[in-house]
This record gives structure tokens, C-alpha cells and sequence, in this order.
């Protein structure tokens, strides 16, 4: 895909959502009929791309979302410790969590990986860590020899953190090798990687390229952030508009700053298949163990935060008005 073609996937996937956005008086937005975008594959020709945002765990996604009726808070949960403190009963707390409320992974860092794979054992919860985290600044070859040792110690999941400067400078032919050269290290021992945008520092046009890239590069999820960055986290506008670009091909995973349970399902409704936080005990803790429909949480998230058990919730951010 030449530059060009970028420009003009990203402005009329822009246009859409800013369309959807003075559409909507309150209600989900909905594709208006022959507004379709397309968007390109690398294994065949341009296809239409779907707005599927809105629908949240209701649309299937093949491995990427969970699927349609009642499901699990916690199976869009990546239990996360990323903090450079973290002790070693830190991360045996963190992967007992997991145990217990089956969790769909534990996010760590590499140097924990040997630990939670042990830990995790005989257990569906998955094993994620991270490269080039969190500023994504390594070299490309320091970035895949990080992921692959991950997944010989027992990573089944690598969160890696895109050049953001290159995307900002738009060298996309740059940013698109980084990216394959990580899937290639972990696709050896059929690792899944999620590439991390760090979206709140981008304008909505580069949020679309990025994730256009990834896809054709062969990732499996894009990420909206680190958690680490000042600039902030993941918001419902950053996240609908990756959804909307990568349609059901991809997973979509909202991190940094997701915090309590009216935040998490308003990222679930625009379209979020995992939730990367360190507060999914307590979305547990509200919301209950058990499958539950939440269709009429995912309509009005906000509706949920005055009976919210946690006592955690608020208003869910917005983030950016395009």
C-alpha cells in the first residue's frame, strides 16, 4: 500500500466517523447505506469495511472477540503489571488473580515471564509481556530478539510498542518492517502480537495508518496505549475509530486508564475485544463471575456508574471530539 492510498483510507475513515459523530443524538451510530469505505488485504483484493463499532461483544470476531450472547467481564481482561517495582509476590498475587477469576491473560514484564507461565500453568489463562515497552524506540532487531526470548520463556502473547516516532514522521514503510519483523519472531512459537499506537499522541488520520499498517504487517490486535505516556490513555473515540479501520479482522485492545467498570464497558461497546488494566478484580467484584448479558449496560455505560458496587465509576472518557 503506497502513501497515497494510506491518505485516502485514513481521511474517508475520518470522514465517516465524524460523520456518525454529528449523526448521533444519543443513540449508536450506524452505517449510513452506501457509505461503505473499503479497506485492503494483504492476501486478496479490497472488500467493504463494515462500521461495526457499537456492537461490542455482540459480533463475532473469530479468535479476536469474544463471542455473541452473555458473556464474562473478565474475559476481555488482561490482568497488568507493568510497574518497574513490581515484586516477585507482586506477580504471584497478580497470576493467583487471574487463577481464580480466569482472566483471559496476565501482561508482564519480560523478566516475569519464566514466573507466570509456571504460575499459569494448566490453566486457559494466557501469558503476555511486552517489547520495545514503552517507548518504542529500540531497534527493530532489538524489539524481535526481545519478543522471541518472551516466547520461548512462555509468552502466548506480545504486546510491542510501535515507532511512534516514525509514525508521527509518517514512515510508514519503516513502521510496517518493525512491526512484521516482531510477528515473524513470534509466529516461530505461535504468539499473538497486539501493536501498542500510543493513539492519544496521534491525529485521528495517523490513528487509521497505524492500524492499516499493523494489519498488513500481520498482527493480531491493535492497542490504543501504554499507560505510561503523559499525553494519557485509551478513549471511546480513539478506540471506535480502530475498530472502524481494522474491521473484524483484528482485536482491539483499550488500555491505560481504564479503571473502573463504566469505563471498560464504554470501551467494550466501542468496540474493544480486551481491556488492559490492573482494576479488572474489581469490575469482577461489581459485575459478578458469572456470563451476563450486557447489552443494556453497553448502551448507556454512564447509567452504570451511580449503582456500581466498586464505587470506583465515572462518567467514561471521550477523549478527542472527531
Amino acid at each position: 500500500m503506497n502513501d497515497n492510498e494510506l491518505d485516502r483510507l485514513a481521511a474517508d475513515v475520518v470522514r465517516r466517523v465524524l460523520r456518525n459523530a454529528h449523526a448521533r443524538a444519543g443513540a449508536p451510530p450506524r452505517a449510513a447505506a452506501g457509505a461503505m469505505a473499503t479497506h485492503p488485504s494483504a492476501s486478496g483484493p479490497a472488500r467493504p469495511l463494515e462500521d461495526i463499532s457499537w456492537r461490542g461483544p455482540q459480533v463475532q470476531l473469530g479468535a479476536w472477540t469474544p463471542a455473541a450472547g452473555p458473556r464474562r467481564v473478565a474475559d476481555f481482561v488482561d490482568h497488568t503489571l507493568l510497574k518497574a517495582e513490581a515484586t516477585r509476590a507482586d506477580i504471584v498475587k497478580l497470576c493467583a488473580e487471574a487463577r481464580e477469576h480466569r482472566f483471559a491473560a496476565v501482561c508482564v514484564n519480560p523478566v516475569w515471564v519464566d514466573l507466570c507461565a509456571a504460575e499459569l500453568a494448566g490453566t486457559e489463562v494466557a501469558v503476555a509481556s511486552v517489547c520495545g515497552f514503552p517507548l518504542g524506540a529500540t531497534t527493530t532487531d532489538m524489539k524481535a530478539a526481545e519478543a522471541a526470548e518472551a516466547v520461548s520463556r512462555g509468552a502466548a502473547e506480545v504486546d510491542m510498542v510501535a515507532a511512534i516516532g516514525h509514525i508521527k514522521g509518517g514512515e510508514w514503510r519503516f513502521v510496517e518492517d518493525d512491526i512484521r519483523a516482531v510477528v515473524e519472531a513470534c509466529r516461530r512459537g505461535g504468539a499473538l502480537v497486539k501493536v501498542i499506537i500510543e493513539s492519544a499522541v496521534l491525529a485521528p488520520e495517523d490513528i487509521v495508518k497505524a492500524c492499516t499498517v499493523a494489519r498488513l504487517a500481520g498482527a493480531h490486535f491493535v492497542k490504543t496505549s501504554t499507560g505510561f505516556h503523559p499525553a494519557g490513555g485509551a478513549t471511546v473515540d480513539a478506540v471506535r475509530l480502530m475498530r472502524l479501520t481494522v474491521g473484524d479482522d483484528l482485536g482491539v485492545k483499550a488500555a491505560g486508564g481504564v479503571r473502573d467498570c463504566a469505563t471498560a464497558l464504554a470501551m467494550i461497546g466501542a468496540g474493544a475485544s480486551r481491556i488492559g488494566t490492573s482494576s479488572g478484580v474489581s469490575f469482577v467484584g461489581c459485575l459478578g463471575p458469572a456470563p451476563l448479558s450486557l447489552a443494556e449496560l453497553l448502551a448507556k455505560p454512564d447509567a452504570h456508574a451511580p449503582g456500581c458496587r466498586s464505587g470506583s465509576c465515572a462518567a467514561p472518557a471521550g477523549g478527542h471530539s472527531y
